[in-house]
């Protein structure tokens, strides 16, 4: 299973976060200098969804309560306020 096929059948937010994550971690150590607007291309999504997946995938490595949050646009708003 690819990544774009794993993140594709993930029901949660927190879930895609965390596999755009490890995939964009991935391909930068695999590829030096790889962007934001490659791992965008694999996804088939907005670099901004890309930037705002890996602002929620390291808040949840900072504060794990983010992860009670219902959805990504209350978790944005929460990593937001800090």
């Amino acid at each position: 299973m690819t990544f774009l096929e794993r993140y594709n059948l993930a029901t949660t937010w927190h879930e895609k976060a965390t596999i755009m994550e490890i995939f964009h971690l991935c391909m930068c150590q695999i590829e030096k200098g790889w962007t934001l607007t490659q791992t965008a291309r694999d996804f088939e999504v907005s670099i901004g969804l890309v930037s705002e997946n890996l602002q929620l995938a390291h808040a949840i490595h900072v504060n794990e309560k983010i992860l009670k949050c219902e959805s990504r646009q209350s978790a944005l708003l929460k990593i937001r306020r800090k």
